[in-house]
Protein backbone atom coordinates (compact mmCIF):
# COMPACT_ATOMS: atom_id res chain seq x y z
CA UNK A 1 0.00 0.00 0.00
CA UNK A 2 2.62 2.83 1.17
CA UNK A 3 4.73 1.98 -2.07
CA UNK A 4 1.66 2.35 -4.05
CA UNK A 5 1.41 5.94 -2.17
CA UNK A 6 4.88 6.88 -2.46
CA UNK A 7 4.83 6.49 -6.71
CA UNK A 8 1.62 8.89 -6.36
CA UNK A 9 1.94 11.31 -4.02
CA UNK A 10 3.73 14.55 -4.58
CA UNK A 11 4.91 15.21 -0.78
CA UNK A 12 7.64 13.00 -0.89
CA UNK A 13 11.24 14.85 -0.79
CA UNK A 14 13.44 14.04 -3.41
CA UNK A 15 17.36 15.65 -4.23
CA UNK A 16 16.89 19.09 -5.70
CA UNK A 17 19.33 19.57 -8.70
CA UNK A 18 22.23 20.69 -6.79
CA UNK A 19 22.48 17.82 -4.74
CA UNK A 20 22.06 15.62 -7.72
CA UNK A 21 24.98 17.41 -9.01
CA UNK A 22 27.54 16.93 -5.46
CA UNK A 23 26.70 13.66 -5.61
CA UNK A 24 27.78 12.47 -9.01
CA UNK A 25 30.45 15.44 -8.98
CA UNK A 26 32.27 14.05 -5.86
CA UNK A 27 31.81 10.29 -6.63
CA UNK A 28 34.34 11.31 -10.18
CA UNK A 29 37.24 10.76 -9.87
CA UNK A 30 38.32 12.78 -12.63
CA UNK A 31 36.53 16.17 -10.90
CA UNK A 32 38.78 18.66 -9.60
CA UNK A 33 37.83 20.52 -5.72
CA UNK A 34 37.48 23.62 -7.97
CA UNK A 35 34.30 21.83 -9.75
CA UNK A 36 33.01 20.29 -6.70
CA UNK A 37 33.16 23.70 -4.90
CA UNK A 38 31.16 25.27 -8.16
CA UNK A 39 28.58 23.13 -7.76
CA UNK A 40 28.01 23.53 -3.29
CA UNK A 41 28.96 27.10 -4.08
CA UNK A 42 25.16 27.55 -6.41
CA UNK A 43 23.39 27.56 -2.87
CA UNK A 44 24.70 30.06 -0.56
CA UNK A 45 22.42 28.01 2.51
CA UNK A 46 23.74 24.86 1.50
CA UNK A 47 27.17 26.39 1.63
CA UNK A 48 26.96 27.82 5.01
CA UNK A 49 25.52 24.58 6.48
CA UNK A 50 28.05 22.34 5.51
CA UNK A 51 31.33 24.59 6.48
CA UNK A 52 29.67 25.08 9.56
CA UNK A 53 29.56 21.38 9.82
CA UNK A 54 32.93 21.13 9.02
CA UNK A 55 33.98 22.96 11.98
CA UNK A 56 32.99 20.70 14.37
CA UNK A 57 34.99 19.19 16.98
CA UNK A 58 34.20 15.89 15.42
CA UNK A 59 36.80 16.25 12.83
CA UNK A 60 39.19 18.32 14.98
CA UNK A 61 40.75 20.33 12.18
CA UNK A 62 43.80 22.94 13.48
CA UNK A 63 42.28 25.59 12.18
CA UNK A 64 38.63 27.26 11.68
CA UNK A 65 38.27 26.47 8.29
CA UNK A 66 35.96 28.97 5.91
CA UNK A 67 36.35 28.52 2.36
CA UNK A 68 34.86 25.06 0.83
CA UNK A 69 37.77 24.72 -1.49
CA UNK A 70 39.59 24.53 1.53
CA UNK A 71 36.89 21.77 3.13
CA UNK A 72 36.95 19.59 0.28
CA UNK A 73 41.06 19.59 0.33
CA UNK A 74 41.62 18.53 3.66
CA UNK A 75 38.26 16.24 4.22
CA UNK A 76 38.12 14.99 0.62
CA UNK A 77 35.47 14.67 -1.51
CA UNK A 78 33.03 12.32 0.00
CA UNK A 79 33.11 13.82 3.40
CA UNK A 80 32.05 16.85 2.07
CA UNK A 81 29.52 14.98 0.02
CA UNK A 82 28.11 13.44 2.69
CA UNK A 83 27.46 16.44 4.72
CA UNK A 84 25.79 18.02 2.20
CA UNK A 85 23.89 14.98 2.12
CA UNK A 86 23.66 15.49 5.85
CA UNK A 87 21.67 18.86 5.39
CA UNK A 88 18.96 17.41 2.56
CA UNK A 89 18.12 14.95 4.75
CA UNK A 90 17.06 17.21 7.81
CA UNK A 91 15.31 19.14 5.50
CA UNK A 92 13.43 15.77 4.08
CA UNK A 93 12.53 14.91 7.68
CA UNK A 94 11.16 18.43 8.01
CA UNK A 95 8.88 18.35 4.91
CA UNK A 96 6.27 16.63 6.94
CA UNK A 97 3.71 19.36 8.46
CA UNK A 98 1.50 16.19 9.84
CA UNK A 99 4.12 15.15 11.53
CA UNK A 100 4.11 13.73 15.67
CA UNK A 101 7.18 12.96 16.23
CA UNK A 102 9.96 14.83 17.05
CA UNK A 103 12.58 15.28 13.98
CA UNK A 104 15.26 16.47 15.49
CA UNK A 105 15.58 13.34 17.70
CA UNK A 106 15.22 11.22 14.50
CA UNK A 107 18.04 13.25 12.81
CA UNK A 108 20.17 12.89 15.40
CA UNK A 109 19.61 9.20 15.43
CA UNK A 110 20.17 9.40 11.38
CA UNK A 111 23.80 11.25 12.01
CA UNK A 112 25.13 9.33 15.13
CA UNK A 113 24.36 6.19 13.09
CA UNK A 114 26.55 7.65 10.36
CA UNK A 115 29.50 8.65 12.71
CA UNK A 116 29.14 5.15 14.08
CA UNK A 117 29.35 3.91 10.62
CA UNK A 118 32.30 5.41 9.67
CA UNK A 119 33.76 4.83 13.09
CA UNK A 120 33.17 1.16 12.93
CA UNK A 121 34.71 0.84 9.19
CA UNK A 122 38.08 2.63 10.50
CA UNK A 123 37.78 0.10 13.85
CA UNK A 124 37.42 -3.13 11.50
CA UNK A 125 39.88 -1.52 8.22
CA UNK A 126 37.13 -1.02 6.11
CA UNK A 127 38.44 0.97 3.69
CA UNK A 128 35.21 2.76 2.27
CA UNK A 129 34.57 4.55 5.40
CA UNK A 130 32.86 7.37 3.72
CA UNK A 131 30.18 5.14 2.01
CA UNK A 132 29.36 3.63 5.81
CA UNK A 133 28.91 6.96 6.71
CA UNK A 134 26.81 7.85 3.84
CA UNK A 135 24.90 4.15 4.42
CA UNK A 136 24.53 4.96 7.83
CA UNK A 137 22.80 8.51 7.21
CA UNK A 138 20.63 7.01 5.31
CA UNK A 139 19.76 3.28 6.90
CA UNK A 140 16.30 4.61 8.58
CA UNK A 141 15.04 6.63 5.61
CA UNK A 142 11.50 4.75 5.23
CA UNK A 143 10.77 6.60 8.09
CA UNK A 144 10.80 9.66 6.94
CA UNK A 145 8.53 8.35 4.08
CA UNK A 146 5.70 7.12 6.84
CA UNK A 147 6.01 10.17 8.22
CA UNK A 148 4.53 11.80 5.24
CA UNK A 149 2.39 8.46 3.73
CA UNK A 150 1.03 7.84 6.97
CA UNK A 151 2.22 10.16 9.85
CA UNK A 152 -1.03 8.39 12.53
CA UNK A 153 0.53 5.12 11.74
CA UNK A 154 4.16 6.09 12.28
CA UNK A 155 3.28 7.28 15.18
CA UNK A 156 0.62 4.69 16.93
CA UNK A 157 3.68 2.27 15.64
CA UNK A 158 6.23 4.32 18.29
CA UNK A 159 3.33 4.24 20.70
CA UNK A 160 3.24 0.29 20.35
CA UNK A 161 6.82 -0.20 20.46
CA UNK A 162 7.41 2.19 23.74
CA UNK A 163 4.62 0.23 25.49
CA UNK A 164 5.82 -3.08 24.28
CA UNK A 165 9.49 -2.28 24.82
CA UNK A 166 9.56 -4.33 21.01
CA UNK A 167 11.73 -2.64 18.53
CA UNK A 168 9.40 -1.56 15.55
CA UNK A 169 11.31 -3.96 12.76
CA UNK A 170 9.67 -6.80 15.12
CA UNK A 171 6.72 -5.23 15.57
CA UNK A 172 6.34 -5.04 11.74
CA UNK A 173 8.04 -8.57 11.22
CA UNK A 174 5.60 -10.61 13.60
CA UNK A 175 2.33 -8.36 12.29
CA UNK A 176 3.62 -8.88 8.50
CA UNK A 177 3.16 -5.22 8.13
CA UNK A 178 4.71 -3.18 5.30
CA UNK A 179 8.09 -2.76 6.65
CA UNK A 180 9.98 0.77 7.15
CA UNK A 181 13.22 -0.90 5.55
CA UNK A 182 11.08 -1.75 2.35
CA UNK A 183 9.50 1.64 1.99
CA UNK A 184 13.21 2.83 2.72
CA UNK A 185 14.91 0.99 -0.01
CA UNK A 186 12.20 2.14 -2.38
CA UNK A 187 12.54 5.47 -1.46
CA UNK A 188 16.83 5.91 -1.99
CA UNK A 189 15.73 3.85 -5.50
CA UNK A 190 13.27 7.02 -6.37
CA UNK A 191 16.33 9.16 -5.20
CA UNK A 192 18.28 7.23 -7.46
CA UNK A 193 21.07 6.13 -5.12
CA UNK A 194 23.43 3.68 -5.49
CA UNK A 195 22.46 0.23 -5.33
CA UNK A 196 24.18 -0.31 -1.86
CA UNK A 197 22.83 2.65 0.13
CA UNK A 198 19.14 1.02 -1.14
CA UNK A 199 20.55 -3.02 0.29
CA UNK A 200 21.36 -1.18 3.76
CA UNK A 201 18.51 0.41 3.83
CA UNK A 202 16.23 -2.74 2.96
CA UNK A 203 18.85 -4.99 5.48
CA UNK A 204 20.09 -2.88 8.35
CA UNK A 205 17.65 -4.36 10.94
CA UNK A 206 18.32 -8.09 10.41
CA UNK A 207 21.14 -8.70 7.89
CA UNK A 208 21.19 -12.16 8.40
CA UNK A 209 17.84 -12.76 6.80
CA UNK A 210 20.03 -12.10 3.36
CA UNK A 211 23.62 -13.28 4.30
CA UNK A 212 24.89 -14.04 0.79
CA UNK A 213 23.99 -10.55 0.06
CA UNK A 214 27.49 -8.11 -1.96
CA UNK A 215 26.49 -5.70 0.38
CA UNK A 216 26.37 -7.12 3.54
CA UNK A 217 29.59 -6.34 4.69
CA UNK A 218 28.61 -2.27 4.93
CA UNK A 219 24.96 -4.17 5.92
CA UNK A 220 26.55 -5.23 9.47
CA UNK A 221 28.57 -1.99 9.69
CA UNK A 222 24.90 -0.08 9.67
CA UNK A 223 23.44 -2.76 12.16
CA UNK A 224 26.38 -2.28 14.64
CA UNK A 225 26.24 1.55 14.22
CA UNK A 226 22.39 1.28 14.59
CA UNK A 227 22.82 -0.95 17.87
CA UNK A 228 25.35 1.32 19.42
CA UNK A 229 23.17 4.43 18.50
CA UNK A 230 20.13 2.99 20.24
CA UNK A 231 22.45 2.07 23.38
CA UNK A 232 23.98 5.35 23.67
CA UNK A 233 20.77 7.77 22.48
CA UNK A 234 17.39 5.08 23.56
CA UNK A 235 14.42 5.98 21.76
CA UNK A 236 15.80 8.75 19.36
CA UNK A 237 14.87 6.13 16.83
CA UNK A 238 11.61 6.17 17.88
CA UNK A 239 12.11 2.72 18.55
CA UNK A 240 12.20 0.75 22.19
CA UNK A 241 13.35 -1.72 24.22
CA UNK A 242 16.52 -4.05 24.13
CA UNK A 243 18.71 -2.99 21.08
CA UNK A 244 19.06 -5.92 18.91
CA UNK A 245 22.23 -7.52 17.95
CA UNK A 246 22.24 -9.55 14.95
CA UNK A 247 25.25 -12.90 15.46
CA UNK A 248 26.02 -12.53 11.90
CA UNK A 249 27.78 -9.08 12.84
CA UNK A 250 30.96 -11.04 14.43
CA UNK A 251 30.96 -13.33 11.59
CA UNK A 252 30.98 -10.61 8.62
CA UNK A 253 32.95 -8.58 10.75
CA UNK A 254 35.19 -10.88 12.30
CA UNK A 255 34.92 -9.64 15.75
CA UNK A 256 34.65 -11.04 18.96
CA UNK A 257 32.07 -10.60 21.49
CA UNK A 258 34.54 -9.41 23.65
CA UNK A 259 35.06 -6.03 21.68
CA UNK A 260 31.51 -5.45 22.05
CA UNK A 261 32.77 -3.09 25.59
CA UNK A 262 36.03 -1.94 24.36
CA UNK A 263 34.17 -0.80 21.07
CA UNK A 264 31.21 0.89 23.07
CA UNK A 265 34.03 2.66 25.05
CA UNK A 266 35.28 4.09 22.34
CA UNK A 267 31.85 5.33 20.28
CA UNK A 268 30.75 6.84 23.60
CA UNK A 269 33.97 8.99 23.31
CA UNK A 270 33.54 9.71 20.14
CA UNK A 271 29.86 10.37 20.75
CA UNK A 272 30.89 13.25 23.20
CA UNK A 273 33.46 14.93 20.79
CA UNK A 274 30.55 14.96 17.94
CA UNK A 275 27.94 16.98 20.20
CA UNK A 276 28.19 20.16 17.88
CA UNK A 277 27.93 17.95 14.68
CA UNK A 278 25.12 16.25 15.83
CA UNK A 279 22.88 19.78 16.57
CA UNK A 280 24.92 21.30 13.81
CA UNK A 281 21.75 20.32 11.46
CA UNK A 282 18.95 20.73 13.54
CA UNK A 283 19.24 24.18 14.06
CA UNK A 284 17.06 26.68 12.34
CA UNK A 285 17.03 26.35 8.91
CA UNK A 286 15.92 29.84 8.12
CA UNK A 287 19.25 30.70 10.14
CA UNK A 288 22.58 29.94 7.84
Amino acid sequence: MFKELMYSVNELPTPDVIVEQIIATASNPNVSAKELEKVIAQDIGLSTKVLKLVNSAYYGLPRRISKLSEAIMILGFKTVRNLALSVFTYSALKSSNKSKIDHDKLWTHFMLTAIFSESIAKYIGYIRKEEAFMAGMLHDVGKIALDILAPEYLYQLTIASEKTLNPIFRIEYDNQFESHTELGGDLLELWKLPEEFVAVARLHELPSLTPDSPYIEIGCIVHLANFYSNLILPGHSYSYGVPFLDQIVFKKLALKPSQLQALLSDLTRIYEKSLDLLKGGVEDETRV
